[in-house]
C-alpha cells in the first residue's frame, strides 16, 4: 500500500507537516458507488421469493427451490428454477446472516458445495452464518441448458472432442469441427437457456437470493470461477454486500476481454496454462531438492519430459487397466491428470510416481518389469481417478460441457474465426509446455462466427467501482488454475480490497492454509482487515517419506475442496445409437 503523504514528509519543518496532517484529516472519505439504477430497476422489482425449505433425508441441511425470471428486463415472461441447498447456522442466537458459497467451474454445483460445507468450513463461520449454495441457471440440479434434443446426437456432434485436447493437425480439424456442432446446438435448440447464463444473470439472481434469505446486504464466499461471479456482483451491486471474498482469482478484466484482446481465447488471457507451468516446474524442483527418500525420480525435469515425449510419440498411448476395462493412456490423458493432480497441495507427489512409473515403463526391455509397472500404473491411475471423481459421472445427459459453454461464451469477448485458436496456441506453447493446449482449447465453440447465443444484458466491465465494503482477495503463488497475477490483477483494479498472499500449492486456499483461513475467517465474522504478512500453505509436496505416500493422505487428494472446479471440460461423452 502507498504510505500516507505525511509519512513522506518527517523532516519537514513541523508547522508544514502539521499543515499537511490536518488537510488529510480533513479530506472527506470518497463516497461509495451505488447500484444503477438500471440495474435496481431490473432486480427490485422482482418479488421477494418466498423459500419453502426441506430437510434432507439425511438431515445435513434443507433444499429449497425458487423460480426467477430467465430475463431480468422481461421479469413476468419465461422462468427458471434455481436448486438451493442450506446448513442452519450451529449457533442461531449469534447469527449474522447468511454466506453464500460458489464452487466455480463455471457450471460447478454450489448445492454440493453446501452439503459439503461442514467438512472444509471453519467451525466458528458454521457457528454463525446460515450456509447456502445455489445451483447456478443452466446447471446441475437448476433449470439445464441442453443443446442437443438426445444424448445420442450430442455423442455424435462433439465426438471430436473425445480428448482433453487435440495434439495433431487432424485432431485440432477434428475438435473444431465439434466445436462448430457445439455451437450451432446451443444457438439453435439450446438458445432460450444458453443466451441467458452469463455471469450477470447469476449475480442478479444472487441478489434477489440475499432479499429472499432476508438479508440486506451479501455475505459470499467464491472459489476459483466464483471469483468472477463475486468481481461481477460488487461491480453490478457496489453498495449491497458486506462481505465478500474470493480465493482462486481470475483477471476479472482478461477474463471478460474486450474488442482490443478478442483475438486471443480468453482460456489463454487469463494464463491459466502460465499458471499449471509455474506450479510443475516449481514442483519438480521441489522434487529435486527432496532427494531420494523423499523423490523417486533421479532427475525429475529430464524424466518428466522423457516421460510425455514418449507418450506424445505414440498416438495410442499405453494399456493401463486389466480386464474389460482397458484404457489406452495417452499423451492428453497424461497431461490431463497432472493437471489435476496440480490441484492438490501434494498432489506433485501423485505426479512423480507415475512418472516414475512410466519411465520404467517406456525404457525398460524386461517384459517382466514392465508387466509389473504397468500393474502399478493401474492402480494409481484407477486409484486417483477413484479419489478425484474422474469419469464418475451418474447422467443420462451429461450437459457439463454445455453449461461451461453457455457461460463461457456468453461472457467473453472471442474471436470470430476458430482457426485463430490453431495460431494462438502455437505462440502460447512457448510460455507454457505442456499445458497451453488443454486450457487453450476449452472455448473453441464460442468462436463467434458460430457462437450466436448472446446476452445483451451481459457485464464486461469496468471493474473498478468503489464498493461500500471491501473485497477480500486471495491468491496462491502455486495455484495451476487461476494464476497468482489474476489475485495481482484484481487487486489493482478494485481500489477498495486486500490482498491475502499465500505461498502455498493447490488450487485455492482457504482450507489448506491455516494462515488463510483465519485471515478469511476473521473478515467474515468481524470484518477484520487482515495482515500484509505472506501466508503459508499447511501441506507441501515430497515432504513425507515415498513409504507413506497415499492417495488419501490428509490435506492432500481426499481434500473436500476444490474438486474440479475450474478445470476445462473437454471430454465429450461416447457416442451413442440416436
Amino acid at each position: 500500500m502507498p504510505k500516507p503523504i505525511v509519512s513522506r514528509f518527517w523532516a519537514v519543518p513541523t508547522l508544514i507537516a502539521a499543515l499537511l496532517l490536518s488537510c488529510v484529516a480533513a479530506t472527506p472519505a470518497q463516497a461509495a458507488d451505488r447500484t444503477s439504477q438500471t440495474e435496481s430497476r431490473r432486480v427490485d422489482r422482482v418479488k421477494t421469493p418466498k423459500l419453502v425449505w426441506v430437510e434432507d433425508e439425511e438431515g445435513n441441511g434443507y433444499s429449497a427451490t425458487v423460480k426467477l425470471p430467465r430475463d431480468y428486463d422481461r421479469p413476468k415472461d419465461a422462468q427458471v428454477s434455481v436448486a438451493l441447498f442450506k446448513v442452519p447456522a450451529a449457533d442461531p442466537a449469534r447469527r449474522i446472516g447468511t454466506l453464500f458459497l460458489n464452487p466455480g467451474g463455471p457450471g460447478g454445483s454450489g448445492v454440493d458445495i453446501a452439503r459439503a460445507a461442514t467438512s472444509f468450513l471453519s467451525q466458528s463461520v458454521l457457528d454463525r452464518f446460515d450456509i447456502v449454495g445455489f445451483d447456478p441457471r443452466g446447471t446441475n440440479a437448476s433449470s439445464r441448458v441442453r443443446c442437443f434434443s438426445t444424448s445420442g446426437r450430442q455423442g455424435a456432434a462433439l465426438a471430436g472432442m473425445s480428448a482433453a485436447f487435440p495434439n495433431t493437425g487432424t485432431e485440432e480439424k477434428n475438435f473444431i469441427a465439434a466445436g462448430k456442432k457445439l455451437a450451432s446446438g446451443c444457438s439453435g435448440y439450446g438458445s432460450a437457456m444458453a443466451s441467458s447464463m452469463s455471469t450477470a444473470e447469476v449475480a442478479r439472481d444472487l441478489d434477489v437470493l440475499r432479499r429472499a434469505v432476508g438479508d440486506a446486504k451479501l455475505n459470499y464466499l467464491g472459489f476459483s470461477y466464483g471469483s468472477y461471479l463475486g468481481a461481477v456482483y460488487a461491480n453490478m451491486f457496489p453498495d449491497r454486500f458486506r462481505a465478500m471474498v474470493i480465493d482462486g482469482v481470475l483477471d476479472p478484466l482478461a477474463y471478460a476481454g474486450t474488442k482490443a484482446t478478442r483475438s486471443v481465447p480468453t482460456s489463454l488471457r487469463i494464463k491459466s496454462a502460465e499458471g499449471s507451468w509455474k506450479a510443475l516446474s516449481a514442483g519438480l524442483a521441489a522434487c529435486a531438492a527432496a532427494g531420494p527418500g523423499y523423490c523417486p525420480l533421479a532427475s525429475p525435469r529430464n524424466d518428466f519430459d522423457q516421460v510425455a515425449a514418449a507418450l506424445k510419440a505414440s498416438p495410442k498411448g499405453i494399456p493401463v487397466y486389466n480386464g474389460s476395462d482397458v484404457l489406452n493412456y495417452t499423451y492428453a490423458a497424461f497431461i490431463s491428470d497432472v493437471l489435476n493432480a496440480l490441484y492438490y497441495p501434494d498432489g506433485m507427489d501423485w505426479v512423480a510416481s507415475v512418472v516414475a512409473t512410466l519411465k520404467t515403463i517406456v525404457t525398460s526391455s524386461d517384459s517382466g518389469t514392465v508387466t509389473t509397472s504397468t500393474a502399478k500404473l493401474n492402480t494409481l491411475v484407477k486409484g486417483f481417478h477413484r479419489v478425484t471423481g474422474i469419469g464418475m459421472e451418474d447422467s443420462s445427459y451429461d450437459n457439463s460441457l454445455e453449461a461451461y459453454s453457455g457461460v463461457m461464451c456468453t461472457d467473453t469477448w472471442q474471436a470470430s474465426d476458430p482457426n485463430a485458436w490453431i495460431a494462438a496456441n502455437a505462440r502460447a506453447a512457448a510460455k507454457a509446455p505442456y499445458f497451453s493446449r488443454i486450457w487453450g482449447w476449452s472455448d473453441v465453440q464460442c468462436a463467434t462466427n458460430y457462437w450466436k447465443a448472446k446476452d445483451e444484458d451481459v457485464y464486461r466491465g469496468g471493474f473498478g467501482k468503489k464498493t461500500a465494503s471491501p473485497v477480500m482477495i486471495v491468491g496462491n503463488y502455486y495455484d495451476p488454475a487461476t494464476n497468482y497475477a489474476g489475485a495481482e490483477a484484481a487487486k489493482r483494479l478494485m481500489p477498495k480490497s486486500y490482498l491475502v498472499k499465500s505461498d502455498s500449492w493447490g488450487h485455492t486456499a482457504y482450507g489448506t492454509s491455516d494462515c488463510v483461513t483465519d485471515r478469511v475467517d476473521g473478515y467474515l465474522l468481524d470484518l477484520a482487515k487482515p495482515a500484509e504478512s505472506v501466508c503459508v500453505g499447511n501441506v507441501k509436496p515430497f515432504t513425507a517419506p515415498l513409504s507413506t505416500m497415499s492417495l488419501s493422505r490428509t490435506g492432500g487428494l481426499a481434500r473436500v475442496l476444490p474438486t474440479r472446479q475450474g478445470l476445462p471440460p473437454v471430454t465429450a461423452p461416447a457416442p451413442e445409437t440416436p
